[in-house]
């Protein structure tokens, strides 16, 4: 019963501890905002104003992205790898082909250094389906090196009707500024 409270515990230490290290990067990395590269730093974007196709941004701190593009009515695709992935009734799959690069000095996965969702005109956040066997889906819970980076699909499910004003969502896992740390990115 000791053991079970302990690793609870620990859990909760190293989460407050990621926290704080997040915010103590935050206000470090804010007081030498002069000395930024251009390169790294992400233009402004907004849901009304997303980042362009191709273009390269942080979205968290050592993790860069970018989407190379996006097959929006995916269902075909879907089909073609498992004759048994329908979406439900008023929305199809869209699929979204981005990169992703570790520019940290650690190795990490991406899984746990950004959150990665579709985000459709009503503002509500769609998480990444979950379809087994979709050739060319990013592996985010796969190891990368520093300077590594990876490109595949990222599978959604979509209301058919809010698939045009879609955009994605990229933000880091630990933050405490959301409004401030989001991304948005076009996909067409």
């Amino acid at each position: 019963m000791s053991k079970k409270y302990l690793r609870a515990g620990l859990g909760v230490c190293l989460i407050a501890a990621a926290m704080f290290a997040t915010l103590g990067e935050s206000s470090s990395s804010s007081s030498d905002s002069g000395d930024k590269d251009e390169k790294s730093a992400a233009p402004a974007s907004s849901q009304a104003s997303p980042i362009p196709l191709g273009t390269e941004v942080e979205v968290a701190k050592g993790w860069n992205m970018k989407v190379n593009s996006a097959e929006l009515d995916a269902n075909a695709t879907v089909a073609a790898a498992n004759e048994f992935f329908t979406p439900d009734e008023g929305k199809q799959y869209v699929l979204v082909n981005v990169t992703i690069t570790n520019n940290s000095d650690q190795p990490d996965e991406p899984l746990f250094a950004i959150d990665i969702s579709a985000l459709p005109p009503s503002g509500v956040a769609v998480d990444p389906a979950f379809l087994l066997g979709l050739p060319g889906e990013i592996e985010t819970s796969a190891q990368m090196q520093p300077g590594a980076s990876m490109t595949g699909v990222i599978p959604f499910e979509i209301p058919t009707a809010e698939v045009a004003g879609t955009v994605l969502l990229g933000e880091s896992t630990f933050t405490m500024d959301e409004a401030k740390d989001q991304k948005f990115f076009a996909i067409q």
